[in-house]
């Protein structure tokens, strides 16, 4: 009897192992993240936009443009002020859309955004992505036009 009992333990153990190991494969799945880099140029548009160019960003080298959802906003910093923008990035695998928050100092003409990816907004490759971008860069005529460089993750749905 002993014999039998072994036997449906090691069996038991067995099967909850393997259900185990069947709900751990979505967790995995959902964790499929690329780092992102990329190079990015953009012009101000004088409407409360931006166009531009990401190069050397792999799949996401593309287009862009960034519609400004909000003035600057003061911060504590005399010379730095917030604001948020809605951003698209259009590549030949799809469009990516984010929604950002940056802080702009235009003493130094500096600027850094938090990029949340809209997995509902992006197409194509991107369609149903999550992850954040940051994006960091500088201008150096007064806001005319901006370099910077893009970092982050992009998660797969």
């Amino acid at each position: 009897m002993k014999l039998v009992m072994r036997r449906h333990i090691v069996l038991a153990v067995i099967i909850l192992a393997m259900g185990l190991f069947a709900l751990a494969q979505p967790a995995a799945a959902a964790s499929d993240c690329t780092r992102a880099k990329g190079n990015l140029l953009v012009a101000d548009n004088g409407n409360g936009t931006t166009s531009g160019t990401i190069t050397q960003g792999g799949k996401l080298n593309g287009t862009t443009h960034a519609v400004f959802t909000s003035g600057l906003t003061a911060t504590p910093d005399a010379n730095t002020f917030s604001y948020t923008d809605d951003f698209t990035v259009t590549t030949n695998k799809g469009v990516l859309k984010t929604h950002n928050i940056g802080i702009f100092d235009v003493g130094l003409g500096l600027f850094s955004e938090i990029a949340r990816i809209d997995p509902n907004a992006s197409t194509g490759a991107f369609a149903g992505a999550t992850g954040v971008l940051y994006i960091n860069g500088t201008t150096t005529d007064g806001g005319a036009t901006f370099q910077a460089e893009i970092t982050g993750e992009i998660c797969a749905n």
